[in-house]
This record gives C-alpha cells, sequence and structure tokens, in this order.
C-alpha cells in the first residue's frame, strides 16, 4: 500500500450529515472511525474531523469533487452506480444492480459472511435469509467481514454524579437491562423468567429488576421499569449503573452483530446472552456469561446477583476483550484486509 494515507468516501443514504440517532447511523459512525484509524474518510465529500463532532455538510448533498482510492455508499444505488472503482457496499439491503456492480460486500459477523457463500447452495440458508435476501442473488467475489467496533465515548470514565443519577432512576435495585428496540421478538423472555424466580428466593427490597431503554413498541413484562428513549450521550452512565444486560432473543441474532453487546462490554457491564456462533465472535467462546439453556442461565443470573467476586470476574473479562474491538483494532484488521484483496 502507498505509505500516503488512503483517502476514502462513504455515504450513507442521501443524508448530507450523520448523527447517532438511530441503531444504522450509530453502526455507520463507528465504521467511519474504524476507517479513520489508517485513512482519511470523507463523508458527503468532507473530511470528518472528530474533534469537531459534525459529520458531513449541512447545506446539502454533494457528488464527489476529488478521486478516492475507495469508495463506500449504503442504500444509495444511483450514487453507488454512477460511482468509479472501486466500491463498496454493505450486504444490506439487496439490490441485484448494486450488488452487480459492487467489487465487494461488507458484512459485520463472520456468521452472516458464511451464510451468503453458502446461500446459492443451502436450501436451509436460503430459508433463514429469505426475509432479506431472494431465493436467487447476484454476489460479488469478494465479501469482507468488517466487524463492529465501541465509541470511544462509552470508555470514558463514569462521574459519581452520573452514577448517583442512574442508580435512584433504576430505583437502587439491582437493575438488568436491555437496550434498543424492544418487541415481542427482541424481548428475552426466558431471561424476564428467571429474574422472577431470584426475586422469589431473594424476598428482599433491593431484588432485581428487568430496566428496558429504547424504542418500547410492546407492553413490558412484570415486574420491569421503562427507562424510554435515553439520549445516545447518556447510555454508557445508564448502562454502568445495571447490574447486567440482557442480549436479545430474535432471529437476526443468529448472524448479525450488536453493537449493544460492545457497549456493554466497553462499560464492563455483564452480558447474559444464548449461546451462538456471533455471540461467541463477539464475546469468546470462553465468556461466562453466555449460556446454551435456561437453567444454566438462572445460574449466570443468580450468581450476579449473589456474588460480588463473579460479577467482577466479568467486568474484567469484557475489560481486556474490549481491546479487541478499540477503533484501532478493528481499523488495522479492516485495513489489512482492503489490501489483501487489493482495495487500497
Amino acid at each position: 500500500m502507498n505509505s500516503k494515507r488512503p483517502k476514502i468516501y462513504c455515504q450513507f443514504l442521501d443524508r448530507p450529515v450523520m448523527e447517532p440517532l438511530s441503531g444504522d447511523r450509530i453502526n455507520e459512525i463507528r465504521f467511519y472511525r474504524s476507517l479513520s484509524s489508517f485513512a482519511d474518510v470523507y463523508y458527503n465529500d468532507v473530511l470528518i474531523d472528530w474533534e469537531c463532532g459534525t459529520i458531513g455538510d449541512p447545506s446539502g448533498l454533494k457528488t464527489p469533487t476529488r478521486d478516492y482510492d475507495l469508495y463506500y455508499v449504503r442504500a444509495n444505488p444511483e450514487l453507488f452506480k454512477s460511482l468509479p472503482h472501486p466500491k463498496i457496499t454493505l450486504a444490506y439491503p439487496y439490490d441485484p444492480e448494486v450488488f452487480g456492480v459492487a467489487d465487494a460486500l461488507v458484512v459485520t459477523t463472520e456468521a452472516w459472511q458464511n451464510l451468503l457463500y453458502e446461500h446459492s447452495a443451502s436450501t436451509s440458508v436460503r430459508r433463514k435469509l429469505a426475509k432479506w435476501y431472494p431465493d436467487n442473488i447476484v454476489l460479488p467475489d469478494t465479501i469482507v467481514n468488517i466487524q463492529q467496533t465501541i465509541d470511544p465515548l462509552f470508555l470514558q470514565p463514569i462521574s459519581s454524579k452520573t452514577e448517583f443519577f442512574w442508580r435512584a432512576k433504576m430505583t437502587g435495585a439491582q437493575s438488568f437491562g436491555f437496550f434498543g428496540r424492544v418487541t415481542e421478538e427482541t424481548i428475552p423472555s426466558e431471561l424476564i423468567d428467571n429474574l422472577s424466580v431470584i426475586r422469589e428466593r431473594l424476598g428482599s427490597s433491593t431484588n432485581p429488576l428487568a430496566a428496558f431503554a429504547g424504542s418500547i413498541r410492546t407492553a413490558l413484562p412484570e415486574p420491569a421499569l421503562s427507562l424510554g428513549q435515553i439520549p445516545y450521550e447518556e447510555v454508557p452512565g445508564a448502562l454502568a449503573a445495571c447490574r447486567g444486560t440482557l442480549g436479545q432473543m430474535c432471529a437476526d441474532s443468529d448472524y448479525l452483530g450488536s453493537g449493544k453487546l460492545l457497549d456493554a462490554m466497553a462499560t464492563k457491564t455483564p452480558i447474559i446472552t444464548r449461546r451462538n456462533a456471533v455471540r461467541d465472535e463477539q464475546l469468546g467462546s470462553a465468556y461466562p456469561g453466555t449460556y446454551d439453556h435456561s437453567e444454566e442461565a438462572l445460574d449466570i443470573l443468580w450468581r450476579l446477583c449473589t456474588e460480588d467476586a463473579f460479577h467482577c470476574d466479568l467486568q474484567k473479562y469484557l475489560a481486556d476483550r474490549a481491546e479487541l474491538f478499540l477503533p484501532i483494532s478493528t481499523g488495522q484488521r479492516i485495513r489489512r484486509k482492503l489490501v489483501s484483496t487489493g482495495f487500497l
């Protein structure tokens, strides 16, 4: 690769600026941070200045005014098709014309990458991905796993004032947080049921509660605490105030990574989640907070509620694991992949 930093053009939809106002945009911004560890990254043709805090140009959408070493555009088919090569795009949403001219697709997990490679030869894979992809899909030869990355915001120390505020907000109970889109599909019902068992066992005023934060689109199980929508910059404090955080249960978790798990990892908030290939990829197969059956989940929750040493062990594990997902760490892996595939 040239010793000079490569220039990479990025664009999401037709948004002239990017702000962390939804899960998709948050993940995009984090990807740009990883790229910025080794490249000059331009969003909407404007060099990203992380100190400034504004990504893009609020005056409107611009077309590229310079030559770039690589173009990454997500969910803007007309712009993508008009750009020169090499150009890459996220492997969702599916668009046969976009996929047909893309030099590579990017995905966020090895599981997703493998499913796409196996799609044409496996009926079960096609069935699993049916809501995302038709039976016959066009794929470029290269699919790059960019993984996900931690936002440095979540690594900042939490002030005692912030910690007190969120612990009071959660009624002083041992709260197990669920952050993100709350629907019947995503709520981890078996974990909620297990928390009810533990409440009965403990029978004290500080027994555990499930605390839900984000877009709540369904009735919450009882007993539960609704935190509503939390401003992005306040999420680290809310997470750190939880005794643990609960992994979602929807089918997408079998192949998509979870930025929420990385948020918890960064704040050293123990994660309890059912094991699958994606969870092992992000948390590591040796992580003590993943479970294979409900009885095992109950034991993990019980130990988190009653054993401070176990809680500290999980915190230390997550602090060590977080090093793998810092922007510079994921950036190095992405750079090596882009160089080895000839895109840089």
